[in-house]
């Protein structure tokens, strides 16, 4: 049988198995104020998985099995598109841009912009206010600042990523659209299902704000990131991406690959996001990761404590009301 098929078969009835079993092993009423508090925000999901055993569980807004956009959540399957990348030897973090966007290598400051620096968000490339968001007007892009130097947190990376990706895909046999080469090799036999993308005029997926996907489905993504791209004892995914996405860079500490890192790091700016994650008194341990999308759409892990957590929201309009680090203080208070 293939490896992967295997994958995806044992993953699909492991979430069950386990759902079960921890349905008596592990009363979900400990979780019962983190429910109450994401449910009473227009919540549709909330689940908790630790050591990839499932916890808790709630669906307010349908069943498990429900898709719901998550806005610029959506952000961390750009590190797992990297990842799935290095293991196929397609790509290396550290490689000039200039490789794959060959009209990079006559520009003095483009052509030294590495894939490490784009997905870091310190390549220095972002669209204004006025830019046209597509491929085009992204590739024509000249660098605000110089690489390494500072954070911006900008779509125009991951338009420009999605399209190397596409570019490298092209030079083998196979899938070459980043979301369903994705999506086939390495979400599937996760068990990370249903997953949709929106789509751009060109059919280019938007891997800024365009997946819709379930609880559940997000929740296994984010635990083959927290276990390195290993899964049911395999390798799938490159372990040194994986780790860099989540360790932060020196212009920003405090974001990763598409992720933010409760990590305290110090920035010369405010982060452009709505979060009181680095708030003082926070109860995020110290390498938590989160993916967040407005509305209060949340993915967390943390690779020491083994937690995986997703609350999902029927919005993805900005809410006022909500707060990481309340929300969080309740669900470690229960762990």
């Amino acid at each position: 049988m293939d490896r992967r098929l295997f994958l995806a078969t044992a993953a699909c009835s492991a979430v069950s198995a386990s759902t079960a079993h921890i349905a008596l092993a592990q009363p979900m009423h400990r979780f019962a104020d983190a429910m109450r508090y994401s449910a009473e925000r227009d919540g549709a999901s909330f689940i908790v998985v630790r050591h990839g055993i499932v916890l808790a569980e709630d669906y307010p807004g349908g069943g498990p099995e429900a898709r719901w956009p998550i806005g610029e959540g959506t952000r961390m399957f750009t590190p797992l598109l990297a990842a799935s990348l290095a293991d196929d030897g397609l790509l290396n973090l550290d490689e000039p841009i200039a490789l794959t966007i060959g009209d990079w290598g006559a520009h003095p400051v483009k052509s030294t912009i590495s894939i490490r620096s784009l997905l870091s968000g310190a390549s220095g490339i972002a669209f204004g206010r006025r830019d046209q968001r597509d491929l085009a007007t992204a590739l024509a892009l000249e660098p605000v600042e110089q690489p390494n130097t500072r954070f911006i947190d900008n779509a125009a990376a991951y338009v420009i990523f999605t399209e190397i990706a596409r570019r490298k895909l092209l030079t083998r046999n196979g899938e070459s659209d980043p979301a369903r080469y994705l999506t086939e090799r390495t979400l599937l036999p996760i068990g990370c299902v249903p997953i949709g993308w929106t789509r751009g005029a060109d059919g280019a997926p938007y891997f800024d704000d365009g997946a819709a996907v379930s609880a559940r489905g997000w929740a296994q993504a984010g635990e083959l990131i927290r276990r390195e791209g290993v899964w049911r004892a395999q390798r799938i995914a490159n372990e040194r991406v994986l780790g860099e996405a989540v360790r932060g860079s020196f212009a920003e500490p405090r974001a990763g690959f598409g992720l933010w890192i409760a990590s305290p790091g110090r920035s010369r700016d405010e982060l452009d996001i709505d979060s009181d994650l680095w708030r003082a008194n926070s109860p995020a341990p110290s390498d938590l990761a989160m993916a967040a999308g407005a509305g209060g759409q949340r993915l967390y892990f943390s690779r020491l404590d083994g937690v995986v957590i997703v609350r999902q929201s029927r919005s993805i309009e900005r809410d006022r009301n909500w707060s990481d680090a309340q929300f969080l203080s309740l669900v470690w208070r229960a762990l």
